[in-house]
């Protein structure tokens, strides 16, 4: 699949605005040691298995990091998401059928004291 689906859901997201204000970075996430920058990251998590001709379910983390002491903007910028995607299920050609898995979970707090949100998401997508 080109590009990968957790590419493809972080256009998605940039796409709708979803991002704003947080610097974007997929696979592995590469603090800056610049406290005040907020980060989203976008990795696969794995699926079903992938077969010709048939449809799937990817999943895909979308990891929200919050600057130190924005716990608020962080909480917001993950409730957004989650809106989008259930108002949005049935996102585009490139997604395909996107839902939230999982809900909103706790959020846990880095080393440096940043509000982390994991949000995980099913894209069913056949070609």
């Amino acid at each position: 699949m080109t590009p990968s689906m957790h590419d493809r859901v972080k256009n998605m997201f940039v796409d709708a605005g979803l991002t704003a204000g947080f610097t974007v970075q997929t696979l592995l996430w590469t603090d800056t040691a610049n406290l005040a920058t907020s980060f989203m990251v976008f990795r696969p998590n794995g699926g079903t298995p992938i077969r010709y001709d048939l449809g799937n379910e990817n999943y895909v983390l979308v990891d929200v990091i919050g600057a130190k002491g924005k716990n608020a903007v962080a909480d917001t910028a993950a409730q957004a998401i989650l809106d989008y995607v259930q108002a949005n299920p049935v996102a585009d050609e490139c997604v395909g059928k996107i839902e939230n898995v999982g809900g909103k979970p706790a959020p846990v707090l880095s080393e440096e004291g940043r509000l982390i949100y994991r949000l995980q998401f099913a894209c069913i997508y056949g070609e």
